[in-house]
């Protein structure tokens, strides 16, 4: 009964290519939500390491790689730079940052 829900070898592949990814992305996940008063400056942070991860995750993948896969990973990627966009403008995040380096 539950054969028919297995996954097949391509979906198995297109797991594997994109698992570190995957646990990046729950750690960062699991920090953020971890903490009582998520910070600005770890927010950015965050989303830079899963940027970087993305990036190195695209560039790894093998030519042979679904491109539904490919195009969900870039989809990925330019989300996270939306969100950089968003920092850049926000005088909250420029005030965050200056905050927590004046704290140190």
């Amino acid at each position: 009964e539950l054969a028919e829900h297995a996954l097949s070898p391509p979906e198995w592949t297109a797991l594997t290519q994109v698992s570190d990814w995957l646990e990046a992305y729950r750690y960062a996940t699991t920090r953020m939500s971890a903490t009582q008063q998520p910070m600005l400056s770890t927010t950015h942070a965050m989303f830079r390491g899963l940027q970087d991860h993305l990036r190195k995750t695209l560039s790894k993948l093998p030519n042979t790689t679904d491109p539904v896969l490919r195009d969900g990973l870039r989809a990925a990627h330019t989300k996270l730079s939306d969100y950089f966009t968003k920092f850049d403008t926000s005088r909250y995040y420029s005030w965050a940052a200056r905050s927590s380096c004046s704290v140190a």
